[in-house]
């Protein structure tokens, strides 16, 4: 079950609490990776995965209670499946947007590769042309 629009809230104990939000059932295939998983979300709440990404967090038993697990990397995700195969599985999604420049240039960094052209005023002095010249040597 994916829970996302809301604010997910985690206290001392690392037990997790969901506020307001959505939720969406999703059924996934245990053999994929974490990359897998995020694409497979983002296309099921109805996200761009070129404009957005998620940031998963699990609800995960242990004893009588729950805590919270942030879902990082390939390993993670491996073991939360398999747990899927058994129990309900709670998933809270964070999506958000991705923030690229057209050009790929971190903005921090632009000011110190900034150039500055200065450009000198340059007069130009216009001389007869020969025509000019000749006309005026014959009036002469």
């Amino acid at each position: 079950m994916l829970l996302y629009g809301g604010e997910l809230q985690v206290d001392e104990k690392f037990a997790p609490s969901y506020y307001e939000g959505r939720n969406r059932p999703l059924h996934v295939l245990r053999n994929i990776n974490l990359e897998q998983l995020k694409l497979r979300i983002l296309r099921a709440l109805k996200f761009d995965p070129r404009n957005f990404s998620v940031n998963l967090v699990c609800r995960v038993p242990v004893g009588n209670e729950f805590v919270a697990s942030h879902v990082e990397d390939d390993d993670v995700c491996e073991v939360l499946l398999c747990q899927a195969e058994t129990e309900f599985l709670i998933m809270y999604v964070d999506v958000e947007e991705k923030n690229v420049s057209e050009d790929n240039i971190d903005p921090s960094n632009s000011k110190r590769y900034a150039t500055s052209t200065q450009v000198e005023r340059v007069d130009v002095i216009t001389s007869p042309s020969r025509l000019e010249a000749t006309e005026e040597a014959l009036h002469l």
